[in-house]
């Protein structure tokens, strides 16, 4: 039970990574249209990670030239996982 547990939280969270992953290609290629469907989406769900670890850098005065949000969403999210593993050792 709790393999099938990790199993799907590591799939849920390779996901997000490969959607952050393809955002930052994204804004790399300025010949794409973000208003057409898959590429607007993939934006749309980025920006629920991406937007408020911009604006805690904004408060803090750290936002630079390089957007470094998707870094430090990669940091946090292996944070989280590696946070919901244990827990699922210690309930199950």
């Amino acid at each position: 039970m709790v393999y099938l547990i990790i199993e799907a939280l590591n799939l849920i969270y390779q996901a997000i990574i490969l959607l952050i992953m393809a955002r930052v290609i994204i804004s790399w290629i300025p010949s794409i249209d973000i208003y057409k469907e898959p590429v607007r989406t993939i934006i749309k769900f980025t920006d629920l990670i991406l937007e408020p670890i911009r604006n805690i850098l904004d408060r803090f005065g750290l936002l630079m030239a390089i957007d470094i949000s998707p870094i430090i969403a990669f940091f946090l999210l292996r944070l989280v996982f590696n946070v919901l593993i244990r827990i699922c050792f210690v309930i199950f």
